[in-house]
């Protein structure tokens, strides 16, 4: 758990997601959830031993699996996009087995949990534009960008200078791209970028607290991935030759080797959504 800014402190070690925390005189605010049980319940200790004060909301900052899986053992009120309120709300049997079998390599025990215990705490607040929470003597901007996903929203801190980005940003780590709306995408990453932007500190979906340097490695890297799959496209290849630019784009960040086959699948599907999106637009 690290302090970023006053009263603010996140935690990137949690399997991959990027957590993180507000402390007000009125109550914590959570950005996120830990994917484990286990893990959440850890977050939601190490919350404890910084205040006294009730959990409040947790945030989510878009409906991926590892996202919401633990927000059932923090408590609060959950705060979501109305995108990320529908996705959540169509996940039945067959997600919590998917849920069950995606935490399988993390132990046993963790799929047995999940298996017999997930319940998906559905947003109780949701928007459509932003929301600003306001509680105690911080006030929270919440706002939807897309970009990465259709839900995907960021939050800021502007007396802080602090931006919680989601997976519009990811450090040494792998984008999901298999939502994303690309030109979207670049156009947030580079309104972050101008100086005028009062985030100092930004906050990951995955990986630690970056400055702005990072988002150009982000830019670059989708970049790349749009210019590999044009050119496919200008070539008239078809859709499944995609597969031969996952080897190129693994490269770019080192990957454990229990993780090697699900990145390889996370960077075809982003290619092959590519393919679809522009080819489309041809």
């Amino acid at each position: 758990m690290k302090q970023i800014a006053p009263n603010i402190f996140v935690h990137d070690a949690y399997r991959g997601v990027t957590v993180g925390c507000i402390v007000t005189d009125a109550g914590v605010i959570c950005i996120d959830s830990p994917m484990l049980p286990a893990d959440a319940r850890d977050w939601r200790a190490q919350i404890a031993k910084h205040t006294d004060k009730p959990l409040r909301f947790v945030v989510l900052t878009d409906a991926h699996r590892d996202r919401i899986l633990g927000v059932q053992h923090l408590g609060g009120a959950v705060v979501a996009h109305e995108s990320a309120w529908e996705k959540m709300k169509s996940f039945g049997d067959a997600f919590r087995q998917q849920a069950a079998d995606s935490v399988a390599p993390c132990g046993a025990d963790a799929a047995a949990e999940v298996a017999s215990d997930l319940r998906i705490v559905l947003p109780q607040i949701t928007f459509a534009h932003t929301l600003a929470l306001h509680v105690g003597n911080r006030p929270v901007l919440i706002r939807h960008v897309g970009g990465a996903t259709p839900g995907s929203v960021w939050i800021h801190l502007p007396q802080s200078n602090v931006l919680f980005m989601g997976d519009l940003l990811t450090v040494k780590t792998h984008p999901w791209v298999a939502e994303g709306d690309l030109a979207v995408w670049l156009e947030l990453l580079g309104q972050v970028q101008h100086k005028d932007f009062a985030a100092k500190v930004i906050v990951p979906g995955r990986g630690g607290p970056a400055r702005k340097v990072a988002l150009a490695s982000m830019t670059g890297y989708l970049k790349a991935m749009r210019g590999r799959v044009q050119t496919l496209i200008r070539a008239r290849k078809p859709r499944a030759d995609t597969a031969q630019l996952v080897p190129e784009f693994l490269a770019r960040h080192p990957v454990p080797e229990g993780d090697r086959e699900c990145v390889q699948r996370r960077i075809k599907a982003g290619l092959d959504h590519l393919y679809d999106t522009l080819k489309s637009k041809k």
